[in-house]
């Protein structure tokens, strides 16, 4: 079965006061676009998933596990399951990043 969307079509979901999302899934991955605007906390959390990280625009520190690490656009992480993670903008411009998730976050598909 083809699935085929744009980003630009694809519904916003509010997860919190200053970050939106944008789901496209298939059976067994999942991307997920996020916006996250300055004034953003960041919400530290862990899940089972594999998710891999790609920064699109913006700057941002990422805290995995007891790791500080800067990000800026088009790097790339790898976040392995179970390890607390957050993300917090740096500077003024949005951070606009893709994750990648195996399998997919049943929770994000509830959020809609």
């Amino acid at each position: 079965m083809v699935q085929q969307d744009n980003w630009d079509t694809l519904e916003r979901v509010k997860v919190r006061e200053g970050v939106t999302r944008r789901v496209f899934s298939g059976k067994n991955s999942m991307l997920a676009l996020n916006e996250i605007m300055p004034e953003a906390g960041p919400a530290q959390h862990s899940h089972s998933h594999e998710q891999l990280l790609v920064i699109m625009k913006g700057q941002a520190e990422f805290v995995l596990g007891d790791k500080i690490l800067y990000l800026k656009e088009g790097d790339v992480l790898f976040v392995p399951p179970d390890i607390p993670h957050s993300l917090k903008v740096i500077g003024d411009e949005p951070v606009l990043n893709l994750d990648v998730f195996s399998p997919i976050r049943e929770d994000y598909l509830l959020e809609k």
